[in-house]
């Protein structure tokens, strides 16, 4: 149950701790990769200063990769620092009981250096600049994720152990919408729905997708940092859920050429100051506002600068390149689930548009302020859109559908020269962003992949 942002002092947060029964805190934040990372700490420790003053943590959070290898030639951090300590502060109004660990309570965190200043760096933090410029504008950001994923049989240590092949999904075959075969994984995906009700993360719906093993969850919206928050703390709880099973879930882009790729749609909205929903339109139900279309606008105009984070990692670039219900160019149509942007026109709050570029693998924080950015430059630009797609995008000539970058080093190249990122991103992040994305490109091409092998040994 979460606690309100009221309830900040002391002797408040003693009586949730008594009341829930709470003797561990786990607490943290996301790193670039969209990664929970953080510590355990005890209720005594939580209550006597974490609380108000936070805990210590090394900076190497923002100078490592996914694998927890240092990266070479940051500037922010690196041997040549000596990894020096940030400071990790919970947010109190994240804090709630975690319903499959008895005992527990989380909080997720921001991240500030030593002097007090917050971290610049840090995707929470990026996202807080972005919304804040959205509320200087007279709107409140609303944005809802929805993910796919896949589910293994068999826990990481069980699959690492035989180098992550013969991979046996939950369910074989494919079977979208099936509410018949959804039976059969009710079990951990009906779970995975109730824990998080619990917790405080609302779901609206679940149902098997295309790929064998493969599910789709859909978050009710919020606004726009609580809706980060929330599609942070889906992933990691549908990791930890399907491990308690014996199972693993990945949120990787694209598992197997044959399979569909997992994406990471975002829905997302403007509300007004007197809580009207900016993109309806009285006058024409049928089509998005004047502030609708401009913020759709944005979206289209900025995306190849933004693939990097849309499409963060070498294999993101494989679910886009297949074509099949991702946004792989500059487009955009009416309820059309072939182009990057769709527009969803309603008489009220459900009026919206949906991002269809980002893969399930991306960060959530940085994703919805790459949104948020884009489409707001949009409205304070007035800009226009292309004209819309309507029937396949993916049938278009080159010129009528500009294709987004089709690999992580375009895709960085465009974001490194973007005066528009850099302005409304930062200077700092997108220089970081892209140093540890290049670093991912100069890791995957020392690699020998197995396709590699097959293709050239015999034959060369």
């Amino acid at each position: 149950m979460a606690l309100g942002e009221a309830s900040t002092d002391r002797e408040r947060l003693k009586d949730f701790v008594e009341k829930n029964g709470i003797h561990t805190f786990k607490i943290g934040a996301a790193d670039l990769d969209g990664l929970w990372r953080g510590k355990r700490v005890s209720s005594d420790y939580f209550l006597e200063s974490v609380h108000s003053t936070g805990t210590f943590i090394c900076n190497i959070l923002f100078g490592w990769d996914l694998q927890d290898e240092p990266i070479e030639d940051l500037a922010y951090t690196g041997w040549h620092t000596g990894y020096p300590d940030i400071n990790l502060r919970p947010d109190l109004s994240t804090l709630a009981t975690v319903p499959w660990e008895p005992g527990t309570a989380s909080a997720i965190c921001d991240i500030f250096e030593r002097d007090g200043r917050p971290l610049d760096l840090a995707p929470r933090t990026v996202l807080k600049s972005t919304i804040a410029r959205a509320e200087s504008l007279g709107y409140q950001p609303i944005f809802a994720y929805e993910f796919e994923f896949y589910l293994f049989r068999g826990t990481p240590r069980e699959l690492a152990a035989k180098g992550w092949r013969e991979l046996e999904p939950l369910s074989e075959g494919h079977h979208t919408y099936s509410v018949y075969r959804d039976t059969g994984s009710e079990f951990l995906i009906g779970e995975v729905r109730r824990q998080l009700a619990e917790y405080g993360i609302r779901i609206e719906a679940s149902n098997s997708e295309h790929g064998p093993g493969q599910f789709e969850v859909n978050i009710h919206y919020a606004d726009a940092l609580k809706a980060a928050d929330q599609a942070m703390l889906l992933k990691h709880t549908v990791k930890e859920l399907a491990a308690r099973h014996g199972y693993t879930a990945s949120f990787i882009a694209k598992l197997n050429p044959q399979w569909a790729g997992s994406s990471g749609h975002v829905h997302q909205s403007l509300v007004t100051p007197d809580g009207s929903p900016a993109f309806a339109n009285p006058a024409d139900p049928g089509q998005l506002s004047d502030v609708g279309v401009n913020y759709l606008a944005g979206l289209v105009k900025h995306a190849a600068d933004l693939t990097a984070i849309y499409l963060p990692n070498i294999n993101s670039y494989k679910r886009t390149e297949s074509g099949g219900w991702a946004g792989a160019s500059s487009t955009w149509g009416l309820d059309n689930r072939t182009v990057a942007v769709r527009a969803i026109p309603s008489r009220g709050s459900a009026a919206r548009v949906e991002n269809r570029i980002a893969g399930a693998d991306a960060n959530p924080y940085l994703v919805i302020s790459a949104n948020l950015a884009a489409g707001l430059d949009g409205i304070e630009q007035g800009l226009t859109p292309p004209p819309a797609v309507e029937g396949n995008a993916y049938a278009l000539p080159a010129g009528q559908a500009p294709r987004l970058p089709t690999s992580l080093a375009a895709a960085v190249e465009s974001l490194s020269g973007s005066v528009f990122a850099r302005k409304f991103l930062g200077e700092r992040f997108v220089d970081h962003f892209a140093a540890t994305r290049n670093w991912e490109i100069r890791q995957f091409s020392t690699a020998v992949t197995e396709w590699e092998i097959a293709r050239y040994l015999e034959h060369i």
